[in-house]
């Protein structure tokens, strides 16, 4: 058995309330326990991997931690939740929870889902009040970047209050898309909170786990959301409108994908190379993906179909990225493009004295062709082209 049918095994068994079949002699314990750290699935993976018959004792203890205090902040995470859309409801504040703090409703039971944070969106001339709820509440406001909040309170919760549901710093169309409570239907016996239409929160979904794939990569818990989704409303769906609504934002190629290796993986649909590569990169990735992934999109929209791909390649590449690479970042190129090579000197400037480009150059000078090439064909099949607001 391999790895990617023992960790189907894992997380279809606790979905079903099952026990799972034992561990394979092949399949160290170690590695789905990093797996399950990485991928923030410690409940479905090792909550099911510690009622195998052959597990470790010696790790019983340590897993059991794991899972306790999974189970602990996903309790608090609900409850506070609920306290949270109580109190913007009581104070006349128009809100709409977002992603995790949905979907993990979707699933048996919410502890199957875990999440980070609590997202909560928050009508843009309200955050004021919102933020005054949020100190009253015990929370402090730790950072204020781009388009959300992030309060915290000892010893675990994180809410991120957003005053815009998308980053316009990563795609300026979903950004327009996502930009207000419009797709958005009030909640039953609510007059302030309000929740996405099945195919509306669909999208969403979609577009945030694109979101991540697009700048980083995404881990294969995105895949669990995509298959308890589809398996609970997927015959419900209006498609054509659906499948509309992905093409306006640019994600329909995306979603397909996605759709078929969740279904490969958890659906038992038959695969290719393309998907079992496809997983791999999502298992290695983590949940919100690395730094050092950034790269593949763009270097997937340039033609290098039939030529082999070199490390020196990648790297005359990276360090001297084309015009198109580089006018999202110096949109000033646009109109003065003969001044490209100021703009590679102003980039390698900021990336001695920045860390943010460590691990790029790091992964450049490891990474084989074959894998390189790998990565390039991913991002080519998922056409996500995206562009700065």
């Amino acid at each position: 058995m391999t790895i990617q049918d023992y960790l189907a095994e894992l997380v279809l068994a606790q979905l079903n309330g099952r026990k799972p079949e034992n561990i394979p002699d092949n399949i160290g314990v170690d590695e789905i326990i990093d797996i399950a750290g990485r991928n923030h699935m410690i409940y479905p993976l090792l909550g099911a991997l510690i009622k195998t018959d052959n597990f470790p004792e010696d790790k019983l203890n340590e897993l059991r931690y794991k899972i306790q205090h999974s189970v602990l902040v996903t309790l608090a995470q609900v409850t506070e939740l609920n306290r949270l859309v109580d109190a913007f409801e009581n104070a006349g504040i128009k809100n709409q929870p977002m992603k995790g703090s949905c979907m993990k409703f979707m699933y048996p039971s919410p502890e199957l889902r875990e999440m980070s944070d609590i997202d909560i969106l928050i009508a843009g001339d309200q955050m004021d009040a919102a933020g005054k709820i949020m100190l009253d509440l015990g929370y402090k406001l730790t950072q204020s970047i781009k388009h959300h909040d992030i309060y915290t309170k000892q010893p675990f919760l994180v809410v991120e209050v957003h005053r815009a549901m998308y980053d316009k710093t990563v795609d300026g169309n979903q950004y327009d898309y996502f930009k207000s409570f419009e797709k958005a239907v009030l909640r039953d016996e609510k007059k302030y909170t309000y929740d996405f239409k099945r195919e509306d929160f669909y999208v969403y979904m979609i577009a945030h786990m694109a979101k991540h794939f697009y700048a980083m990569g995404c881990g294969i818990r995105n895949l669990v959301d995509v298959y308890i989704y589809l398996e609970k409303y997927g015959k419900k769906l209006e498609r054509s409108y659906l499948n509309n609504e992905l093409k306006k934002c640019g994600i329909y190629d995306f979603a397909v994908n996605m759709e078929k290796l969740a279904y490969i993986w958890l659906g038992g649909k038959q695969g290719d190379q393309f998907y079992n590569d496809l997983f791999q990169y999502m298992v290695d990735c983590g949940i919100y993906g690395k730094d050092e992934n950034g790269i593949w999109h763009k270097y997937a929209e340039e033609k290098h179909e039939g030529k082999t791909v070199t490390r020196g390649k990648l790297k005359r590449w990276y360090y001297f990225p084309p015009l198109f690479y580089m006018s999202e970042y110096y949109p000033w190129l646009e109109k003065f493009p003969f001044l490209l090579p100021v703009a590679w000197c102003i980039r390698a400037f900021r990336g001695i004295f920045m860390k943010k480009g460590t691990q790029k150059r790091e992964m450049l000078n490891v990474i084989d062709g074959d894998k390189a090439k790998t990565y390039q064909y991913i991002y080519k099949r998922m056409k996500l082209k995206f562009k700065h607001k």
